[in-house]
């Protein structure tokens, strides 16, 4: 991530599908004079701005989340509402939400299967329950710089029939955006956790600049500074994910037996 050690400019963050608020925690580190014990440092000028976590089919029950991240954080932190409900509204004029650097949001694996091309109304199957497509239209609308996704290292091959078929509709879409992506999975055991826990990491900028792959992804890249990969994988694969999303939902990773999206890759 954007460190801005060298330029202490902040770094504005809107945070979606925000649990509890670890990318916060992990952003904007803890202090507490109540809990020292919890303390962590910052990891750099970063400020939430906005956050949003609301849990179906949205009964008061469901939202313990939420209710952790305002005790946490402080009343008023976070929006407990629809995330499908709160862009129509911002949309239409009815309310605000506020620009940002940085969109960041853990987000589960579903089926990504589009059934038109994007331009068309409605084209996107599923558009109202499916997750990405809520983080596609926020990047739309707001345009930042930066985002930053997790999820569980199954997307790159899911669905079983298409393998890395959800992920190429995923790096289409932000190709469309105008976003160059890294990406990477880590496990928390092979960092002193007490866990396995891998989980594939999403880097985007939206620049005009020319990556150098290889060197982006072994040295210069964002995630190549913060988990450096020991050597080069020699069989890397040249993947095309330009065409139409609903192009790629009908036809990519047709008969493979194994995703040609690896642990650590650009686009």
């Amino acid at each position: 991530m954007p460190s801005g050690r060298a330029n202490k400019r902040t770094i504005r963050v809107a945070e979606l599908f925000a649990g509890v608020g670890g990318f916060r925690l992990g952003l904007e580190g803890y202090q507490s004079d109540l809990h020292p014990e919890f303390n962590l440092d910052p990891a750099g000028p970063y400020q939430t701005v906005w956050a949003n976590q609301w849990e179906p089919p949205g009964t008061e029950a469901k939202q313990f989340a939420w209710r952790c991240y305002e005790e946490r954080f402080g009343e008023g932190s976070c929006v407990n509402e629809d995330i499908n409900q709160v862009l129509d509204e911002y949309e239409a004029g009815e309310r605000e939400i506020p620009d940002f650097d940085l969109l960041v949001g853990g987000f589960p694996c579903q089926d990504y299967s589009v059934a038109k091309p994007l331009p068309k109304a409605g084209g996107i199957e599923g558009k109202k329950g499916i997750l990405w497509w809520d983080i596609y239209r926020m990047l739309k609308l707001k345009k930042p710089k930066y985002l930053l996704l997790e999820n569980v290292d199954r997307l790159l091959k899911s669905p079983s029939k298409q393998r890395g078929r959800d992920f190429a509709i995923i790096l289409s879409c932000l190709n469309e955006l105008g976003y160059s992506v890294e990406w990477r999975v880590i496990n928390a055991a092979d960092y002193g956790m007490p866990q396995r826990r891998r989980r594939v990491f999403i880097y985007g900028e939206l620049t005009k600049a020319h990556w150098n792959l290889r060197n982006r992804m072994l040295l210069t890249g964002i995630l190549a500074k913060s988990f450096a990969v020991e050597k080069a994988i020699s069989n890397a694969n040249v993947v095309d994910v330009s065409a139409e999303p609903h192009i790629l939902s009908e036809s990519f990773g047709l008969g493979d037996r194994t995703s040609v999206f690896q642990n650590s890759r650009l686009r």
